[in-house]
């Protein structure tokens, strides 16, 4: 069991409560949770607020968390790192509940299995089952033959790092052919606020996940995104979950987890 200060006990219960209940948390509702006598938690909460890690939205209220003290808090959560999604309804009930984007797509665990040539015309990369198509040219060849057996997701770094543009463009066409599912579109709006909220219903927004928890530059203020390897009914995927910092990712998660 993991041991806490009383500072970090304090803070860790009020946003848990927070979390459940999005109502401001006042000392005698913590003290019923932590054993702290209230007199202690409130100069605690003093000294939280001095830091900027609690503020109060009237006199008269109890603490909410503050946005720097979410993203502290969600830096710290060691999140799985595959989910297993078997039932579609169950999904739906938690995006809604907490109020959270997802958008599922497929592609990234594709391997290139060969290159063929036409005519001197095009270049067929081959994926078993999928395939894309660019104009030859020589260069372009000599540096797809280097990317025989490379997951797609891998051949996306190196073309993003040479600047390939045409492959880029045919990668994302195809990851977006393989878009599984895609759900609170409303919600990817309400992030944004003006039509940036259109990368979040791509694949390509994936690209930008180089770990599995992002905030700003890539969402606004007070809003974050995490990015899964995922079985989504059957298929191998990704999923990209899109919300505020003051969503319940952490209970969906737990429910989803224990659905598998």
């Amino acid at each position: 069991m993991n041991s806490y200060s009383k500072k970090d006990l304090i803070l860790k219960t009020i946003i848990e409560t927070y979390l459940n209940g999005n109502i401001p948390v006042g000392s005698n509702e913590l003290n019923n949770k932590v054993s702290i006598p209230a007199s202690t938690i409130r100069v605690y909460f003093k000294k939280l607020s001095d830091e900027g890690i609690l503020t109060q939205l009237h006199i008269s209220s109890g603490r909410i968390p503050t946005t720097r003290a979410m993203k502290a808090y969600w830096r710290d959560l060691i999140f799985e790192e595959n989910l297993v999604i078997r039932d579609l309804s169950l999904l739906e009930f938690l995006l809604n509940k907490f109020e959270i984007y997802a958008l599922v797509y497929g592609g990234d665990e594709l391997i290139l299995n060969e290159i063929n040539v036409v005519n001197n015309k095009f270049i067929i990369l081959d994926f078993k089952y999928n395939e894309l198509v660019l104009k030859f040219s020589q260069d372009a060849f000599l540096f797809m033959q280097r990317l025989v057996g490379l997951a797609l997701k891998d051949i996306e770094n190196l073309a993003f790092k040479v600047n390939f543009e045409e492959l880029l463009e045919k990668i994302i066409a195809l990851k977006q052919a393989m878009i599984y599912y895609r759900y609170n579109e409303s919600r990817a709006y309400q992030i944004y606020q003006n039509d940036n909220f259109i990368k979040l219903l791509s694949p390509k927004i994936g690209f930008y996940f180089d770990e599995k928890l992002k905030f700003e530059p890539l969402f606004e203020e007070g809003f974050m995104g995490l990015k899964f390897k995922s079985m989504f009914l059957g298929k191998e995927s990704n999923i990209i979950f899109a919300g505020s910092v003051y969503s319940d990712f952490k209970t969906m998660l737990n429910i989803i987890k224990e659905a598998a």
